[in-house]
């Protein structure tokens, strides 16, 4: 069990504190405070595996070193009492498919989206690992108190509208609760990458078994002497799990519908089978449980809660008002002046259209990656700003409000934070627009379309449903753009052969039988009794391509196949004499890469001052012990060190590295994992060829295959579903009475649903900081043991041979 936490502290000069002495300790190096002349030396301690310093792009890149940057902290804090720095500490995920570069990213993530270098300050972070037989991986963050001068030569002011909001009640001091804390953000960062790179990982906000609360104590040890009492804990939560609410209410916050499946992986713990068994059948058969079936009155075999079921259609009611009500719109003026518009193509007028000139007060925008919603989007602000409607812009993550506000939304907040704050902003009348909104969760919905329509506000939802979904329970985007209708922006049509982009077409439509005969018929699927045998024969075609390097890839699912697929190429390349000339090994986390000139490498950050996106694929042109130079698939030549970027090879990719990209040549591994999103992407990235490559072990036919793409996202709002009350409802005609009952009843529910605050928004009391849990689902194994090299050439030119990742 790993556990996260965060820990802030200021350091004051009151207090003994020392910028040098404290940045020294952070980065494990040597620092001289040149006011007092002691120079401050830990670099004896060698467990700092990280260390950079952020700055602002027009301030003096000198501050960069740490002994320029802590000596202008110095020199600036004048007064005896000054508040020096923000010492920030991070625990980081301690999973064993998490590596440096993983954490690097993480913490950079959480850095990024606290948005403290845009607000001009400096950020020093230093990455501590464990120490033998610890587990405390974690990330120091200093921040500086003041912000970088405009003409970027020191610190001016300080920042003092980034400290917490504190106020007085009954005499004690209180920190006013913001959305933006840094606990708040590293649980969403850190949940947000568990999801990105496909593990089955998640940071709760609170542990079901209270958990120590972290004082400002030595790190050293810290996160092992919490897991030892967690650990001494272990009856406690053992007595907890054994209530079926409880298990019903820990499952169903991150799923609407679930399965008995899930039921029982959240009650492994309990030792006795018996008693699983009985809690097991307690859950399901608790009054409060509601299962679900499809159209045709056959079972789903998926569950969902009264609870889950009301929010749920609470929203459509609220929506259905919001719909009804009656706005303002200059639709003349915004229609003469969409016409009007250059560099817009016809397609984006048409969206512009519809979510600016409808008289409805929902509106929906859907666009795959890539397909211009975001153009769109910035099109709308200008135009609706421009004939003088007030327009707000929410997003569900800090990183997708970022966006927003970068592409000229001067009002822009989180969902959550636009409902902290919602009596400081007016908002009446206003147009009100959520980006990204298949990331929002059914509970911020509600809450959100409460808000929306008390305001007599207008409502456009963009996003993309086929992406990545929200970490709480969710899938209402999708339902919500069903009822109300919506602009679709189609994906540009990659595909060159007609079959193929109705093939793509069906996938998109979540037509999983149609995609799948299109292929069949085009020989595009192929069959082996192993896993083994799939992957062989996957990659025999994959080197048999005409296409180059860069423009053919391999997709899958779990990371464990992508990284075998990855050694397994490169291995086949440097038998064949394609990859020749010096190599290089790259050590990381006590795990060993080698790279050559000619490499496919795929980036994991993005780095501003080089220009490069993570996810972004490229090829190595040249190698040296301190310089790698790539050209990137988008033309440009990159020149960065290898000990400091953050890369892996990129022969094979997951489908979540993969959305919006535009690949000639595409080879799909399938094992077994999938659902109809990742389905979707996988089946639609190519341009010329598409192949996909399942085994016997893990899908036993066609059908198995079927359904195994056609899992419902397990975000999927229970609606989706019936229950046996609306399949009742449909067999029984309407009586007067029953007309009459239900008339009655929509009138108490809208006075309900007007009055229904969910407070969990509003509560402007902060807790006390508490280390999270991270808690593993587990998965069901379908991989073969461990790959064992494949003697057998058969119709193999050469050996192909699997290697272990």
């Amino acid at each position: 069990m790993a556990i996260q936490f965060t820990r802030i502290e200021f350091l004051s000069r009151s207090k003994g504190g020392d910028s040098c002495r404290k940045a020294a300790y952070n980065a494990r190096t040597i620092v001289e405070n040149e006011k007092t002349g002691i120079k401050y030396n830990f670099s004896r301690k060698k467990d700092n595996v990280y260390h950079t310093v952020l700055i602002p792009d027009y301030v003096n890149q000198d501050f960069k070193n740490i002994q320029t940057l802590m000596n202008e902290v110095e020199r600036t804090a004048k007064d005896p009492n000054s508040q020096l720095l923000k010492d920030i500490v991070i625990a980081l995920p301690d999973e064993k498919e998490l590596n440096l570069e993983h954490r690097i990213e993480l913490t950079h993530r959480i850095v990024d989206a606290m948005e403290w270098v845009q607000n001009g300050l400096g950020v020093q972070i230093d990455i501590h690992k464990p120490q033998i037989g610890d587990k405390n991986w974690h990330a120091h963050i200093l921040l500086t108190m003041r912000r970088f001068r405009k003409d970027g030569t020191g610190l001016g002011d300080r920042a003092v509208d980034l400290n917490p909001k504190i106020i007085t009640v009954n005499g004690k001091k209180v920190v006013i609760k913001d959305s933006k804390m840094i606990h708040e953000i590293a649980k969403e960062e850190t949940n947000a990458y568990f999801a990105e790179l496909g593990l089955p990982y998640r940071v709760d906000e609170t542990s079901e078994v209270p958990g120590k609360h972290i004082g400002p104590r030595r790190i050293r040890n810290l996160i092992n002497e919490v897991l030892n009492e967690n650990e001494l804990r272990k009856e406690a939560h053992l007595k907890i799990i054994n209530d079926a609410d409880v298990i019903t209410d820990s499952i169903t916050h991150y799923k609407s519908i679930f399965t008995k499946q899930d039921v029982e992986k959240a009650v492994k713990d309990i030792p006795d089978l018996t008693a699983r068994e009985q809690l097991v059948q307690k859950v399901l058969s608790s009054n409060r449980i509601l299962e679900l079936y499809h159209d045709d009155g056959e079972s789903s075999k998926y569950f969902t809660t009264i609870e889950v079921r009301n929010e749920e259609t609470r929203i459509i009611r609220i929506a259905n008002k919001i719909n009804d009500q009656v706005y303002y719109n200059d639709i003349y003026n915004l229609k003469s002046d969409i016409e009007g518009l250059a560099n817009v193509s016809e397609e984006q007028k048409q969206a512009l259209r519809h979510i600016l000139l409808s008289t409805s007060g929902v509106r929906v925008l859907r666009g795959r990656a890539g397909t211009g919603k975001s153009y769109v989007l910035i099109k709308a602000h200008e135009l609706a700003t421009n004939r003088g409607q007030k327009v707000i812009g929410l997003a569900p993550t800090h990183k997708a409000v970022s966006e927003l506000r970068s592409k000229g939304y001067t009002e822009v907040y989180t969902v959550k934070g636009f409902l902290y704050n919602r009596k400081k902003i007016f908002m009446q009348d206003s147009l009100i627009i959520v980006d990204e909104a298949g990331m929002v969760g059914t509970k911020a919905y509600a809450e959100l379309f409460r808000v929306v329509r008390n305001n007599n506000c207008q409502l456009i939802l963009a996003g993309d449903e086929k992406q990545l979904a929200s970490i709480e329970r969710g899938g209402m985007f999708e339902i919500l753009s069903n009822i109300f209708g919506s602009h679709v922006l189609v994906n540009i049509r990659r595909q060159s052969e007609n079959w193929s982009r109705e093939a793509a077409m069906e996938f998109a439509e979540s037509n999983i039988l149609s995609g799948i005969t299109l292929l069949r018929q085009n020989k595009c699927v192929k069959f082996d009794n192993t896993l083994q045998d799939s992957m062989s024969k996957l990659i025999y075609n994959w080197s048999l391509s005409k296409f180059k390097l860069h423009e053919k890839l391999v997709i899958t699912v779990r990371n464990k196949d992508v990284d075998i697929l990855n050694s397994s190429i490169r291995s086949l390349l440097k038998a064949n004499g394609t990859l020749k000339g010096t190599e290089y090994e790259r050590s990381i986390d006590g795990r060993k890469e080698l790279y050559m000139a000619g490499d496919r490498i795929v980036f994991q950050t993005s780095d501003k001052d080089l220009q490069i996106q993570n996810s972004e694929f490229a090829t190595l042109t040249s190698v040296s012990k301190n310089k790698f130079i790539a050209k990137t698939d988008t033309g440009k030549e990159v020149s960065f060190d290898p000990s400091e970027i953050q890369f892996k090879h990129g022969y094979a990719s997951t489908v979540y590295k993969v959305q919006g990209a535009s690949i000639k040549d595409v080879y799909v591994l399938h094992n077994g994992v999938s659902n109809i999103s990742s389905s979707y992407v996988a089946m639609t990235r190519h341009i010329e060829n598409l192949k996909l490559y399942c085994n016997k072990e893990a899908t036993k036919s066609i059908n198995s295959l079927i359904n195994q793409l056609s899992r419902p996202n397990e975000k999927s709002a229970s609606i989706t579903l019936k229950t046996a009350h609306d399949l009742e409802k449909e067999r029984t005609k309407p009586t007067v009475f029953s007309t009459v009952e239900n008339w009655f009843k929509s009138i108490i529910n809208d006075i309900n649903d007007r009055s229904h605050v969910n407070e969990e928004y509003y509560h402007f009391t902060a807790k006390p900081e508490q280390e999270a849990k991270v808690e593993k689902v587990q998965l069901k194994d379908i991989s073969t043991p461990l790959f064992m090299h494949i003697k057998e050439q058969r119709q193999y030119d050469y050996d192909v041979t699997i290697l272990s990742a």
